[in-house]
């Protein structure tokens, strides 16, 4: 019986043009090429790495990207002795996108709350890792909204 329904509604599915609103096959089709970057220096080479994969000149879309980033790490809370105990990290980044079609801007920011370690090297790796993580979540951002552009 079980097997039945599957089939059932694998004919279901394929006959509708049900098709996952996040495809690979739509994101692969446009290249990318970065011109500029501003900003945070380990950002903007965090997104280069993750763009990478689009740098194909063979798809009729291509896109042309000015990137500009911004990294700040703020204070929330101290404790009694006036030591920071919390920090909000802040991932700014902006980016110009141009084709032959149209010019548009986007602008993506994300944020982090950590706690302070008391080993200061462990903190900083912890920071780059989230810094790493938040590139990670922008670039994925920026791609679907790529994808979706016409």
């Amino acid at each position: 019986m079980k097997k039945i329904i599957s089939i059932f509604l694998v004919l279901l599915l394929n006959a509708c043009g049900f098709q996952p609103i996040y495809n690979s096959n739509n994101i692969e089709q446009f290249s990318l090429k970065i011109l500029s970057t501003e900003g945070d220096r380990e950002i903007n080479n965090f997104i280069s790495r993750n763009l990478r994969i689009y740098t194909n000149d063979l798809y009729e879309k291509n896109y042309s990207l000015k990137i500009n980033s911004n990294y700040k790490k703020n204070i929330l809370t101290k404790n009694k002795q006036g030591k920071a105990t919390d920090y909000q990290l802040t991932i700014s980044t902006n980016f110009e996108i141009s084709s032959e079609k149209n010019n548009s801007t986007i602008e993506i920011i994300k944020n982090f709350n950590i706690k302070n370690l008391e080993d200061s090297f462990q903190e900083k790796e912890y920071e780059r890792s989230i810094k790493q993580n938040l590139v990670n979540i922008i670039t994925s951002e920026l791609i679907n909204k790529i994808s979706l552009m016409e």
